[in-house]
C-alpha cells in the first residue's frame, strides 16, 4: 500500500478544500508536513484513521464538520464534511472516499450516519466496492493502524510492559500466524461439529463417550481461562514489584540497599539456572545409563557362567570342517574305511562334539569384553552422578547464602526510620508473597490441564475403537480423525514458524536499534513479546521516553521491513503474504535529544517505501532538516488562522506546498 494523496474538505479546523499528494519517488521517499503546535497536526493524522475505519481520536470526537462551514451555513441546510484518500496497493488504484452530512437547525446540529465509497481500477477498468470495510481490513488491517499512522509522542507506549499483547498482536497479523490461528480454529470447530454428529448417528456407546469428551472439554476451557487470568495477574504483579524496586532506588536511604539486591538477585537468577541445568544433566545421565548400577549381579553371574564352561577346556588345533569331510567321505585319517555304528565311526563323532567352535570362542571373548566394558561404565555413572551431585549441593549452598543475603537487605529495609521506605518493603514482602501464591495457583491449573488432556486422548482413543457403528458413523468418525490430524499438523507448523519469526524479528529489530539508539545496549524482544532494554552485562536497563519511543520505532521498522521482504520473496506460502506499507508519523522527534533527532533523521527513510513526516518547526530545524533536506520528494505547511490575532475570525488551517530549491520537478521525473 502506497498513498497518493489526501483531501480534505471541511474536515474539522481544515476549511474548505485542502490537498495534499505525497511522494512516491524511490530516492525521495520522505514528505515532510509543517505545523505548529494547534494546526493541525493531529487532525490531520486521524484524518488518515478516520478515512480509513471510521475511528477518531480526538476531543468531541463526533463533531466531523469545520465549525465555521456549520456557523455560515443556512438554517434548515446541510453541511458536508469529507476525506478522500487516493492510494495503490498489489497494483490496484483505490479512491476511498468518507463523508457525513450535518442538518443545521435553529437549536442544534444533527449528523447522518457517514457515508463510505471504495473504488478501483485496474487495466483501465473501475468497480465501485460492496464491502468496503472487509477491502480495507484485507489491504490494511485495522489492528495494525497504530503502527503504521502513529503519533510520535505517545508511540513509547510500545516499549512498556502493557505494549507487549499490542507487539504479538502486530507480530501475527504481519507475518501470517494469525491465518494459521484462525486455520486451526475453524479445523477445531468442525472437529466438534462432525463430533456432535456422531452422537446423533452412533450407537449408544458412542453417544456416551462423546458426551464424557465434550464436558471434558468443557473443563478443559474453564481451566484454560482460569490459567490465562492468573498469568495476567502474574504480570501484573511483576510489573508492582518493579515499581516498589524502581521506587526504592530514587529514595536515598534505599538506593544502595535495592541496588545491592537488584545485584543479589541477579546472581541467584544465574545460580539457580545452573542448578536447572546440572540437575537436566542428571536426570539425562540416569535416564540414559541408569541400568548400569543394577548390572553388577547379573554381569557377576554371566562372568561366572562363562569360566565355569571355559573350564571344561574343548580340542584346539583340529579344525572342525577337516572331522566333518573324514565323516562324509567315511574314510579315517588312517585310511580305514568308517562303517556307520563302528567303533571307529563313534570315535570320530566324539571326538568332533569336543572340538572347539570358532565362532563360539570369539564371541565367548567379545562377551568377556563387554563385562568388562559395563563394569567400567558403571564406575563412570557413579563418578559423573557424584561429580553432579556435588556440584549441586555447591550451588544449593550459594542459593542459599545469596536468599539469607537477600532476606537481611529487606529486614534492613524494614528497619529503616523512612517511614516510606518501610511502607514500601512491606508492599514489596506482599507482593512476593502474593506472587508465590500466584505461581502455585498455575502450577495446580496446569496439572490439572494436563490429567484433562490425559482423559480426552484416552476417551478418544477408545470412541476409535468401536467398530460396530453405522456407515454414516464410519465417515463421521473419518472425518473427525481427519481434522485432528490437520489440527496437530498446523500447530506443529505454528511452532515452527513462531520460532522462525522470533528469530527473524529480533536480528532486524537488533539490526535497526544499533543504528538510532547511542549507548552500546541491545534490544531484546522476550518470549512474552516484550521489547526489553539489556546493557553489557545483559540486565534489563530503565529507559528515559526518548530511549522508549526509539525502541518502539526500531520495532515498528523492523516490522515493516520484514513485511516488505515476505512480500518481494519468491516462492511464498498462502501465509507469508507481508505487503507494502507507508509510515505516517506525528511529531517522531518529539522526546529526543540533538544526537538521537540525527540518528533518526538519518535512517528514517529506510524503514519504508515511503514515509510522510509530520513535524513541527522546532522539531525539524537544525540536525533533523541537515540529514533529511535530500530525501524529501514533497513538503507541504499547514497554515494556521488564529482567530484571536486574525482579521478573519474562525479558525482554519490551510496546506500550503512548499518549494525547495526546484527539486518539485526532479520529483516528478524520479
Amino acid at each position: 500500500m502506497l498513498l497518493e494523496s489526501i483531501k480534505l474538505f471541511n474536515f474539522r479546523q481544515y476549511y474548505q478544500e485542502q490537498y495534499i499528494e505525497f511522494s512516491q519517488s524511490s530516492t525521495r521517499n520522505v514528505t515532510v508536513i509543517h505545523g505548529e503546535n494547534g494546526a493541525g497536526k493531529t487532525a490531520l493524522l486521524n484524518a488518515f484513521m478516520w478515512c480509513l475505519y471510521g475511528t477518531l481520536n480526538l476531543p468531541n470526537g463526533k463533531n466531523i464538520i469545520n465549525e465555521h462551514a456549520i456557523s455560515t451555513a443556512l438554517e434548515d441546510s446541510e453541511v458536508e464534511g469529507s476525506v478522500t484518500l487516493k492510494f495503490t496497493s498489489n497494483g490496484k488504484k483505490y479512491t476511498l472516499v468518507r463523508k457525513v452530512t450535518a442538518k443545521k437547525s435553529l437549536k442544534d446540529i444533527y449528523y447522518h450516519d457517514p457515508e463510505v465509497v471504495l473504488e478501483y481500477r485496474e487495466d483501465g477498468q473501475s468497480e465501485i466496492i460492496t464491502n468496503p470495510t472487509v477491502e480495507i481490513g484485507r489491504i490494511l488491517p485495522e489492528d495494525l493502524r497504530s503502527y503504521f499512522f502513529f503519533d510520535g509522542e505517545r508511540i513509547d507506549n510500545l516499549s512498556k510492559e502493557s505494549g507487549s499483547a499490542d507487539i504479538k498482536r502486530a507480530i501475527k497479523n504481519i507475518m501470517g500466524l494469525e491465518i494459521l490461528e484462525r486455520a486451526i480454529s475453524h479445523t477445531e470447530n468442525a472437529r466438534k461439529k462432525f463430533r456432535s454428529d456422531l452422537k446423533n448417528v452412533g450407537d449408544s456407546k458412542t453417544a456416551n463417550l462423546i458426551e464424557e469428551i465434550e464436558k471434558l472439554d468443557q473443563q478443559m476451557i474453564d481451566f484454560q481461562n482460569q490459567e490465562k487470568l492468573q498469568k495476567e495477574n502474574l504480570r501484573a504483579t511483576n510489573k508492582q514489584i518493579k515499581e516498589v524496586e524502581d521506587r526504592l532506588k530514587q529514595i536515598e536511604g534505599a538506593k544502595h540497599l535495592q541496588e545491592l539486591r537488584d545485584q543479589k538477585t541477579n546472581q541467584l537468577e544465574e545460580i539457580r539456572g545452573v542448578i536447572k541445568d546440572v540437575r537436566k544433566k542428571l536426570t539425562l545421565l540416569i535416564s540414559k545409563n541408569g541400568y548400569l548400577a543394577f548390572s553388577h549381579l547379573v554381569a557377576q553371574k554371566a562372568e561366572a557362567f562363562v569360566r565355569s564352561n571355559k573350564s571344561q577346556k574343548p580340542i584346539t588345533g583340529i579344525k572342525r570342517h577337516f572331522i566333518e569331510s573324514l565323516v562324509e567321505n567315511r574314510t579315517c585319517i588312517c585310511g580305514a574305511e568308517l562303517t556307520e555304528g563302528s567303533s571307529h565311526w563313534h570315535h570320530i563323532n566324539n571326538l568332533m562334539s569336543k572340538i572347539s567352535n570358532d565362532q563360539v570362542e570369539n564371541k565367548t571373548f567379545d562377551f568377556m569384553g563387554d563385562l568388562k566394558i559395563i563394569t567400567e561404565k558403571k564406575k563412570n555413572l557413579f563418578s559423573e552422578m557424584k561429580q553432579l551431585k556435588v556440584e549441586e549441593l555447591s550451588k544449593l549452598q550459594e542459593e542459599k547464602k545469596l536468599n539469607e543475603e537477600i532476606e537481611e537487605i529487606s529486614l534492613q529495609l524494614t528497619g529503616k526510620d523512612s517511614e516510606e521506605i518501610a511502607e514500601l518493603e512491606n508492599r514489596r514482602i506482599q507482593l512476593i508473597e502474593g506472587k508465590s501464591e500466584i505461581d502455585r495457583k498455575i502450577g495446580g491449573i496446569i496439572s490439572k490441564i494436563e490429567d484433562i488432556t490425559k482423559q480426552i486422548q484416552s476417551k478418544q482413543f477408545e470412541q476409535s475403537k468401536i467398530d460396530k457403528i453405522e456407515s454414516r458413523a464410519k465417515l463421521t468418525q473419518k472425518r473427525m480423525d481427519t481434522c485432528e490430524h490437520l489440527e496437530k499438523t498446523m500447530r506443529k507448523i505454528l511452532n515452527i514458524r513462531e520460532k522462525l519469526v522470533r528469530i527473524q524479528l529480533q536480528d532486524k529489530i537488533s539490526s535497526v536499534y544499533s543504528q538510532f539508539l547511542r549507548k552500546g545496549y541491545t534490544l531484546k524482544l522476550s518470549d512474552s513479546y516484550e521489547l526489553n532494554v539489556l546493557n553489557n552485562t545483559g540486565n534489563i536497563v530503565g529507559m528515559s521516553q526518548g530511549e522508549r519511543q526509539i525502541t518502539s520505532l526500531s520495532f515498528i521498522g523492523a516490522i515493516v521491513d520484514i513485511a516488505r521482504e515476505q512480500f518481494k520473496k519468491e516462492n511464498k506460502q498462502d501465509f507469508d503474504e507481508g505487503g507494502i506499507y507507508p509510515l505516517v508519523m506525528d511529531s517522531p522527534f518529539g522526546a529526543l535529544d540533538s544526537d538521537h533527532r540525527e540518528r533518526i533523521a538519518k535512517g528514517i527513510h529506510k524503514l519504508a517505501d515511503q514515509v510522510i513526516v509530520i513535524v513541527s518547526t522546532s522539531q525539524w530545524k537544525g540536525e533533523v532538516e541537515n540529514q533529511m533536506k535530500t530525501l524529501i520528494g514533497k513538503e507541504y505547511k499547514l497554515s494556521y488562522n488564529d482567530p484571536r490575532t486574525s482579521d478573519q475570525q474562525y479558525e482554519f488551517t490551510k496546506v500550503e506546498e512548499e518549494k525547495r530549491n526546484g527539486h518539485e520537478k526532479e520529483n516528478q521525473e524520479a
